[in-house]
């Protein structure tokens, strides 16, 4: 493949996933500008380390490469915030995004739905987050999430299993 072709598919395989690896940083790291340099992170190292490697194996190589740039964050942050802020609460992203503009009922409740469950996934320890995200919201299999995360595939479903009864338990005690 010429340069120009691996840089084309390079820039549409990143354009593809760009707005998925957001999402995934956004539910991780919390805050929208912290989102993008994560995931700006991510996409540079991956050009960097990856870009020669199959087509076919970009994908779980990418939300790898997200998963240690999401990880490295939250590394940076602590240490950070220990040394500074002990104590700094995050701002609760969905709910001003929820209260921003106002929508038909519908709409509204759609919205409200989809914001409890970013805040049960948010609630939950970091490694079932990524199990939910990149199981239910990138799709990837149990072995695709394993090599992302770098965990075995039991470890994948005991998270997930463990993540989807918090999440039903959050939920529950919301519309109880």
């Amino acid at each position: 493949m010429s340069e120009q072709a691996l840089n084309r598919s390079l820039d549409d395989f990143l354009r593809r996933h760009q707005n998925e690896a957001y999402a995934i940083a956004l539910v991780s790291v919390k805050q929208p500008a912290d989102a993008l340099d994560v995931v700006q992170e991510a996409m540079l190292s991956f050009i960097k380390s990856y870009r020669l490697k199959p087509s076919s194996d970009w994908r779980p190589l990418f939300f790898r490469v997200l998963q240690n740039k999401v990880n490295d964050h939250h590394r940076r942050q602590k240490s950070w915030l220990r040394h500074f802020f002990s104590g700094h609460d995050q701002t609760d992203v969905a709910a001003e995004q929820a209260s921003e503009a106002p929508s038909p009922l519908s709409a509204l409740n759609i919205q409200d739905q989809g914001n409890e469950v970013i805040a049960a996934i948010q609630d939950l320890p970091s490694q079932q987050q990524q199990v939910i995200l990149y199981r239910h919201w990138q799709e990837l299999s149990v072995q695709e999430t394993a090599d992302v995360m770098q965990i075995s595939p039991g470890s994948v479903k005991t998270h997930l299993f463990r993540a989807t009864q918090k999440i039903k338990s959050l939920l529950g005690k919301s519309h109880a």
